[in-house]
Parts: structure tokens; sequence; C-alpha cells
């Protein structure tokens, strides 16, 4: 019988209503919210945090995840749960999805990708935006209130001088010279602006090319920066962001997780693009491995065909990931088998945190005794009809709209009407994990 205290979730009314709506209008991992009804992944999750978040990453030392899972098994979810833990820790996080926004066979692509993605550590104002000047831009904002000050027209020169000092500088063997200078302009630029100074066109032209945009401008030329970004520079300039961020903006580390939503022309078997792919793949996790990113953590995740079909005939790649999938007596293995956080159980108690997602939502006191009955119905008549434990993305779809054709009329049903339900409401087979 499902209890009262597992129904109480941490979250506030107008959260649960916005996850509830997410949920309800499309069946893929309902973003920030994804922590709020995640569940059979937190051994992994406190492990991961406890040895990189809170641990190597700020000590500059890199890693390789790579994730492996059905689609509907919950990958995307678990990325959004980790991407939540590793911001509570001040770590930088980029999620990118793989596809045609961002071929894997492109360095340029992976560079824009990430450089667009970048969001800031979780803070109080709860800020959606992202972007590596999004970066900036709140580390200057925090840094004058740290030095007593508020951003605006009356920021004292001593504390504008402060934050020159350590944002400016020669920098010698930057990976990328002219990223290099572009970081530093556009961070005096984003510093004026915080303390009185309008927004000039130029800033619009910086920050496009900053973020991987093929622009021109007299602007930029007089900063010297005339090569935009290409496969054949993207990496150095990646590499040049990061170390920016961690030495002169001081960020403490970096969570950088590419999502496979769908199988993507990149990795068409044999083909010239799969192994440019499968080159920068490798790429990443040697100098990452080597320690020229700094800090960083790559999470690869993609479906099981990926690693049986492509990976396995690529042995450096194999060898890099390994077999051997995490375990509590291996917590720092690549490999991450997410196959095996599922089960009966984890699926009733991702229907208990839902039932509490609603009550919080919509004020519901749930007959306990009844859902409890309905739950164990819908499951038993999802496992009828694919022969196995349903996966969290396909319990999740059907079961938030029986939760929300429950909430005004309680009753039971049978299970003739749970196989009805399920029959009639089956989600959409393509798309992102849920």
């Amino acid at each position: 019988m499902i209890g009262r205290t597992k129904l109480d979730v941490l979250i506030s009314p107008i959260d649960a209503r916005r996850l509830v709506s997410t949920l309800l209008n499309s069946p893929i991992a309902p973003g920030k919210y994804s922590h709020f009804i995640n569940v059979g992944t937190d051994h992994i999750l406190d492990a991961l945090d406890q040895n990189y978040f809170r641990g190597e990453l700020a000590d500059g030392i890199g890693c390789f995840k790579y994730l492996e899972g059905d689609y509907g098994s919950g990958k995307t979810q678990f990325i959004n749960s980790l991407a939540r833990r590793a911001s509570e820790q001040q770590v930088v996080t980029a999620l990118v999805t793989v596809g045609a926004e961002c071929p894997f066979n492109s360095p340029a692509a992976i560079f824009r990708a990430i450089m667009e993605s970048f969001q800031p550590p979780v803070d109080e104002e709860g800020s959606d935006e992202k972007g590596i000047e999004v970066l900036i831009d709140s580390w200057i904002r925090k840094r004058i209130g740290q030095l007593g000050a508020e951003p605006g027209n009356d920021v004292p020169d001593l504390v504008q001088r402060q934050i020159e000092d350590q944002i400016g500088g020669i920098w010698k063997g930057a990976p990328d010279p002219q990223m290099a200078a572009a970081l530093t302009a556009l961070s005096q630029r984003l510093l004026k602006t915080n303390c009185g100074a309008k927004e000039a066109v130029s800033d619009s032209e910086l920050i496009s090319w900053i973020r991987g945009d093929s622009v021109r401008s007299n602007a930029l030329k007089a900063l010297g920066l005339f090569e935009p970004a290409r496969d054949d520079n993207a990496f150095r300039r990646l590499k040049t962001a990061i170390a920016f961020l961690r030495t002169r903006i001081a960020y403490r580390g970096f969570l950088i997780a590419f999502d496979e939503g769908t199988r993507t022309s990149s990795f068409r078997r044999g083909s010239a693009k799969q192994k440019q792919a499968i080159e920068n793949l490798l790429t990443m996790i040697n100098q990452n491995a080597e320690g020229e990113f700094g800090g960083v953590m790559f999470l690869y995740a993609a479906t099981p065909d990926f690693r049986s079909e492509v990976i396995s005939t690529y042995r450096a790649l194999q060898d890099r990931i390994g077999t051997k999938a995490f375990s509590k007596g291996s917590p720092q293995v690549p490999l991450i088998n997410i196959e095996e956080a599922n089960s009966e159980e984890v699926i009733q108690r991702i229907g208990e945190r839902l039932l509490g997602v609603f009550s919080k939502a919509h004020g519901i006191d749930w007959d306990h005794a009844v859902q409890s009955v309905n739950m164990k119905a819908i499951i038993a008549a999802q496992k009828d009809l694919l022969f196995e434990t349903p996966k969290p993305r396909f319990f999740v779809y059907q079961y938030c709209r029986f939760l929300d054709g429950q909430r005004k009329v309680q009753h039971a049903i049978s299970a003739e009407q749970a196989s009805d339900f399920v029959n009639n409401n089956e989600p959409p087979m393509e798309g992102d994990d849920a």
C-alpha cells in the first residue's frame, strides 16, 4: 500500500504544476524538474557526486562516462538528475543532444553546441539562460556582490579594478590565442555593462564569434579575431574556454553530456562520418585523460546497439569504455548500464513520486488504497502488452494521463479497464528518453 510519507515530494505547488504540464504535453524527460521524480539511480548519482563533483573535478582531474540504456529507459532523466547534482556543487553543466544540430562528426558543431549549452550552477534566481556569455556575466554579477556592491551605475572604481585584475592580464600558452583574447575582451565588456555602460552592437558580434558562429566585422578585426571556428581549431578553442572559466572565473568543474536522442547519421555504420565521429570521441576522451581540458566530466549516452554494432569495431574506443559496468564495488569505471537500475519496484516508486507531484500540483488528497490497486493494475496491463516490465518512459507517459483522469473523481479500475486504458494510450515510439 502507498504510504503518506512516500507521497511527500519536496516540490513547490507551482513547480509541481509545471512538471505535470510538461509530463502531460511531451513524452520526454522533464528537464530541470527531472530530479523530482528520479528513482532507482541514486546510488550511481551519489557515487558520481562524491567522487567527482565534490572531489576530482575541483582538482582539475577529468573523466569519461559512457551511459547505456534502451530508448525509454531513462538516460535523459539520469543526465538531467546528474546535472542537478553537479549544479548544486557549483559545477558548470552543458547538456547537448547529438543530432542534426550537433552531428558528432564535426568538431566545430560540437564546439558550438557546448558554447551555447553552458549553464551556470543553480542559484537563487533559477534562470534558464544558457551560453558561455551567461556564465561570465553570472560570475561578474556575483563577484560584484561579493565585493560589497550591486551591479549598476554606482559600482566603486576599486571593485571594478579588482575584477579587471582577475579577468585580465597576459595569458601565455593559451591553446588558442584568438579565443583567449576574445574571452578577455568579452569579460571586460560584460564588466562595463554591469557597471552602467550601454550595450553595443559589437558586443553581440563578439558573443557570436565566441559561440562559434561565422561572423566578421571591423570591431572583431580590431580585436585580432580573424578566424572563425573550424573543425581544425574547435577543440583548441574548447580547451581555451574551459581553461579561462576555470582559472580566471574560478568555476570548479564541468559536466559536458552528449545524449543521443535518436540514432544519428553521424554514426552510420562503416561511413566516413562514423569514423570521424569515433575519432572525435576518442580525442576528447584521450586528451581529457591527459589533463588537456582540466576538471571536465565528459559523458556520452547511447543505446546498447551503438556499443555492440559500432564501438565493438573500434578497439581503442572499446578499451576506453570497457565491459565492466558501474557497481558499488567499482564506482569509477566508465560504463554505466542504466538498464540494471530498472525493475518493477522502481516503476512503482516512480508512480508514488508522480502521485505526490500531482497531489502538490492540484491539492489532491489521494485515496491511497484505491490508487495503490490502480497502479498495480496499470503496471500489470503494461507487462501484458509489452511482455516485460515497462520502461520508465512508457510507464510515466501513461500513468500521468491516468492520474489526470483520476484527480477529479477517484475510482478503482478493473484489470479489463486497465488493459483498455493501456492499449488506447500508447506513447510515440520515437523521440527522447523520458
